[in-house]
């Protein structure tokens, strides 16, 4: 979960075995009644530049 600038509060990511079950886990949010006004939903199609992430430590030795 991310906080963003622009049109959206955060940006949430998940990963599921298929639109059903993404559907719902949405559906189970929106039922606990947290504050889930409304959600939108994009399809990752293709990643074409795939980025590893570098621990922090050594990026910021101590």
């Amino acid at each position: 979960c991310h906080l963003v600038s622009g049109g959206y509060d955060y940006l949430m990511k998940f990963v599921t075995a298929g639109i059903g079950e993404y559907q719902t886990i949405m559906e189970r949010l929106t039922d606990m009644d947290i504050g889930i006004d409304k959600y939108f939903s994009f399809v990752v199609l293709k990643s074409p530049i795939v980025k590893s992430h570098m621990p922090l430590p050594s990026l910021f030795p101590m």
